[in-house]
């Protein structure tokens, strides 16, 4: 199976760049909520979605085992979840990690948790 490549960003573009960050396909919506994620090799991490859209997300917490690439798996309450590519890591403060992702399909439009995060925050 083929993969697509992750962006490569230099060192200037990835201090410019922010949560609000132009290239995105539609405004991202800002919110509190746990969430959690699941690495390739089975890593559960818990993190805190801080902003969301129907096609990515970005999250705070302990995120430094994350790499730019990387699939991963992000679920809130009971429904399957969603699965995303990682497309940037920044580190903060302990635990305070960030990391932005991409979903590799829409949210669907049956995912009510999500839907309901995208229309009023939380």
């Amino acid at each position: 199976m083929n993969a697509p490549l992750a962006r490569l960003y230099s060192t200037a573009q990835m201090q410019q760049q922010d949560t609000c960050d132009e290239r995105r396909r539609e405004e991202r919506h800002t919110t509190s909520f746990a969430a959690w994620l699941q690495t390739a090799p089975g890593e559960r991490l818990d993190v805190r979605l801080t902003d969301v859209s129907l096609h990515g997300c970005c999250v705070t917490g302990p995120t430094g085992t994350l790499r730019q690439g990387s699939f991963i798996s992000i679920g809130i309450g009971p429904r399957p979840p969603l699965k995303a590519v990682v497309r940037w890591v920044r580190s903060g403060a302990p635990g305070r990690d960030s990391a932005g992702m991409e979903f590799l399909r829409a949210v669907p439009g049956d995912a009510e948790e999500w839907n309901l995060l995208i229309d009023f925050g939380a």
